[in-house]
């Protein structure tokens, strides 16, 4: 049987608590639950510790963010000789059958190595939003068709999917090291994934799991020009770091969309905004250079 551990970071989460442990105390599938307090103050790790007693809380003194959070719990699973480690936000949950279906897809995958379900919103009316840009034709091939088709396949490979539900090989971790820290949140499954396609490994999602993530009632910024600073350095990050292109790639992609944003926030008299666009290019340029062997240092640095 395999050991399979889920790992969830939770800050303030005690609206999605409930639905979120709940649900994995009813899958099919024997899991550890391993819960790591980002040091919530809504009471969430209190009614962890009184209604969940099998889960095991690893509570923190202060906020260290979701990378920082996860790998706590990443390395404990990897510890305790996981196989596999799935990685749930906090603000989700999974039907009996999703790491059912997540496990015995992988197995057939040898080369995948994160796999994701699909990711139906709060409501289950519909596919989670940015879930959506994640499947289109140029990202990952033959998906749309299919599901229309009514032909689907358990397997499509495709360039990325953010880390609200990942289903991991531990050798993953083991080849590769685990979330960058430089990204506090936001950024850093971007990154991972970079490492581990640049180490071999298939991203993946299957049409036959599912979950749902909870987050129609927050507002996304999907036009670059409505990006903050940090969200803007989080993307030279991404980009500067990202080993599956040669490092000049790396500066004209960098170029390219922060002169585009710039361009478009001069064009709207955002002056402010135009500043941070040319600061995030610059810091970009001294950033890359120290940093350009970065993957190799956490490769080095992986658990074992």
């Amino acid at each position: 049987m395999k050991k399979i551990y889920t790992v969830i970071a939770t800050y303030n989460s005690m609206e999605w608590i409930d639905k979120c442990l709940g649900s994995l105390n009813q899958s099919k599938v024997s899991v550890k639950t391993v819960v790591i307090d980002n040091y919530s103050t809504d009471g969430t790790r209190e009614k962890i510790e009184s209604d969940y007693p099998n889960i095991i809380l690893l509570p923190l003194e202060k906020n260290i963010g979701f990378a920082g959070a996860n790998n706590i719990g990443i390395k404990y699973a990897l510890k305790h000789q996981a196989d596999y480690i799935f990685l749930l936000n906090h603000d989700a949950w999974i039907t009996s059958d999703t790491i059912k279906s997540l496990l015995s897809v992988i197995e057939d995958h040898p080369d995948c190595g994160i796999l994701s379900p699909l990711h139906l919103n709060g409501s289950a009316s519909g596919l989670d939003f940015l879930f959506t840009t994640y499947i289109v034709p140029e990202k990952c091939p033959g998906f749309i068709s299919d599901i229309v088709l009514d032909q689907k396949k358990d397997y499509y490979p495709t360039q990325n999917i953010n880390a609200a539900a990942w289903f991991i090989k531990s050798e993953v971790f083991q080849n590769i090291g685990l979330f960058d820290q430089l990204f506090y949140l936001y950024g850093e499954d971007n990154n991972f994934v970079h490492r581990a396609q640049y180490y071999g490994y298939e991203i993946a999602l299957t049409p036959h799991s599912r979950i749902y993530h909870d987050r129609e009632k927050r507002s996304f910024k999907l036009k670059d020009e409505t990006l903050t600073f940090n969200e803007q350095m989080n993307r030279m990050k991404v980009i500067i770091l990202n080993p599956t292109i040669s490092l000049v790639d790396r500066w004209l992609l960098l170029f390219r969309k922060s002169f585009s944003d710039f361009i478009r926030n001069i064009r709207h008299l955002r002056i402010f905004q135009s500043i941070q666009n040319l600061t995030s290019f610059i810091l970009g340029i001294f950033y890359s250079i120290p940093m350009r062997k970065r993957h190799e240092k956490l490769k080095k640095e992986a658990p074992k």
